[in-house]
């Protein structure tokens, strides 16, 4: 996946992460979503942190705060399991993020 995706590349993403617990890839896959959450994210992050603080929602300044926060922090505990449940948890803020960008003008882009 390129450093800039695009939407397409974002709701795969986001799909791969959110699908039931019997679907999960294996560890290697894990670690693999992760990263491309992670790299996928910090674009959103920019783009939705451009948009003027004046301008910016409520929903808005928690999702940056939130992507932040759980980028920093990783999976909280050990293991297959803390690691995919830390990916489903970037999919989700990465989901808002992705709504709150698309909900802004075009000029905001």
């Amino acid at each position: 996946m390129n450093a800039n995706p695009d939407g397409t590349d974002i709701q795969r993403l986001i799909g791969w992460a959110l699908v039931p617990y019997s679907e999960r890839p294996d560890a290697a896959g894990v670690a693999r979503l992760v990263d491309e959450l992670i790299t996928a994210g910090e674009a959103l992050h920019a783009k939705v942190a451009a948009i003027g603080a004046g301008r910016r929602t409520e929903l808005a300044g928690s999702a940056l705060a939130e992507w932040t926060y759980f980028v920093d922090a990783g999976p909280t505990g050990r293991g297959d399991h803390a690691n995919w449940n830390h990916a489903r948890t970037l999919a989700r803020i990465l989901r808002s993020l992705a709504s709150l960008l698309n909900e802004q003008p075009s000029t905001a882009r």
